[in-house]
């Protein structure tokens, strides 16, 4: 692709536009990310779009769109389904060197012999029927195609490659970053197929195809790709390609033990943000998911990308399953909201959670210097932006309390309500204070003083200190509210 990339860094990622991008597609895309950053080289963002019948620009617009929510961003940009013409050129090369042949089993025929295979309890393999045909039953059985438009299959012959490359016939093996040195066998791989009979390449043929074409010098992708690799450098054997290091990660499960997908409500992206996830928090999450950062010192929580790739070890990737933990999506947000300033929330709530309306209103209501501290405050109390959003609420002016009699202690209100008016300030430790010579005088329980209070003023039953908030909204709101 471009002059001078040889021995530069680069990586790439390859949604296939067939659904949403998922959390263990962000955690591709993210350890792709870091590592070219680490190594100052290039990450390519690319769309596998060879699936005609499933792909759709909805996808693609929303996988484009998230990438972008996470500031994750790419070097080069390409689409399979622009490309068909440089994987006929590679398969007119691999015809030219006899490597290929065309298959005309129909795929009623393949799924009867891999469910001969599965009765046999054997692993399937192609058994290289097309490979023995005579020049004559091949015109024919093309003739027969070409009446219903449609052209044979074209299948890569793994004997002939190996032949070819003078390789040992008996391995195809390979280095993995993450897993080691794994060892395949030729005889289980079969010959597989680079186009099919609707003339469209097939995902190993076309991914290999432009890692070769575009230097991609690393591929790293998920572990469900491993039965792939093999194929993929039978085909860069075949022709006279280097082959790229490959690093196959843990895939993503949750707490029931099954692998995540893109089905699932907590693996969608769009999830995460109406719940009030950071982008960064999210990154960080996946990012040590799988002990990536198995280093001295182990950190956890990182303050950007930059960081993380600073910090970031592919080979200390674990090769078991990575366990999806919302909780601990949890603590690291808070870490992260922690960090972020006032106005940057304020501009997150304003965007995302609310409109401009809610932080106008609040900001409005409030001189701008405790407007800032009720953000700071409920930014230290809450894990999530929309958990800060909703407690937002209660500092408006209109936020109403509504409660039956039952629900709370009626003498107790009429003593608060007596207190607070005629305390001298708002202070936490005056209506401290306040507090505790309620529970002096009428013998009353602490703890039933400060649940009667927040229930009065907020109408909830927990959340964070009563006092500030008490003394945030000030004295006229909660005599307000203390008179409904």
């Amino acid at each position: 692709m471009k002059e001078g990339l040889i021995n530069r860094t680069r990586v790439r990622f390859a949604p296939s536009p067939t659904g949403n991008l998922h959390v263990g597609g962000v955690r591709t895309a993210l350890f792709n990310y870091l590592f070219s950053l680490q190594n100052k080289g290039d990450f390519i963002l690319r769309i596998d779009d060879t699936d005609k019948l499933r792909n759709k620009k909805e996808y693609e617009n929303s996988i484009i769109s998230d990438l972008e929510w996470f500031d994750i961003k790419w070097n080069e940009f390409y689409r399979q389904s622009e490309r068909t013409e440089v994987y006929e050129n590679y398969l007119d090369i691999l015809k030219t060197k006899g490597l290929v042949y065309e298959c005309f089993c129909t795929r009623k025929d393949i799924l009867k012999s891999k469910e001969l295979a599965i009765k046999s309890k054997k692993p399937y393999v192609y058994n290289g029927k097309c490979h023995k045909l005579s020049s004559e039953e091949r015109k024919i059985l093309r003739s027969e195609l070409k009446e219903n438009n449609l052209s044979p299959s074209i299948r890569l012959s793994v004997a002939n490659v190996l032949k070819h490359s003078g390789q040992d016939l008996n391995s195809v093996e390979f280095h993995d970053l993450v897993h080691g040195r794994l060892i395949f066998d030729p005889k289980l791989i079969g010959d597989f197929i680079l186009r099919t009979e609707s003339s469209g390449f097939a995902y190993n043929f076309a991914s290999i195809i432009d890692d070769s074409d575009m230097n991609i010098s690393h591929v790293i992708r998920g572990e469900d790709h491993i039965s792939n690799t093999p194929k993929q450098i039978l085909i860069l054997k075949a022709l006279g390609k280097e082959v790229p290091v490959f690093a196959h990660i843990s895939l993503l499960y949750g707490k029931d033990g099954k692998i995540m997908s893109k089905r699932d409500l907590i693996s969608n992206i769009e999830y995460y943000k109406e719940e009030g996830y950071l982008p960064g928090s999210l990154l960080n999450y996946l990012a040590v998911t799988g002990n990536t950062f198995a280093v001295s010192g182990h950190k956890e929580i990182f303050a950007d990308v930059s960081e993380m790739a600073a910090f970031f070890d592919i080979t200390r990737a674990k090769s078991s399953g990575a366990i999806f933990n919302e909780d601990k999506l949890r603590f690291i947000n808070e870490k992260w909201l922690n960090a972020i300033s006032a106005d940057a929330l304020i501009d997150i709530i304003a965007e995302k959670f609310a409109g401009k309306s809610l932080t106008a209103r609040v900001k409005n209501e409030y001189p701008q210097e405790v407007f800032l501290e009720i953000i700071d405050f409920l930014k230290n109390e809450f894990k999530t932006v929309r958990e800060i959003t909703e407690e937002l609420r209660l500092f408006l002016d209109d936020y109403r309390v509504k409660l039956n009699d039952a629900e709370y202690n009626s003498e107790l209100k009429s003593i608060f309500a007596d207190n607070l008016k005629n305390i001298d300030d708002f202070s936490e430790n005056s209506i401290r204070n306040m507090i505790n010579n309620t529970v002096s005088i009428h013998n009353v329980p602490a703890k039933e003083c400060y649940k009667t209070l927040r229930l009065l003023i907020t109408g909830k039953l927990s959340g964070p200190s009563i006092l500030k908030i008490i003394k945030f909204l000030g004295r006229k709101r909660v005599m307000e509210r203390l008179s409904v």
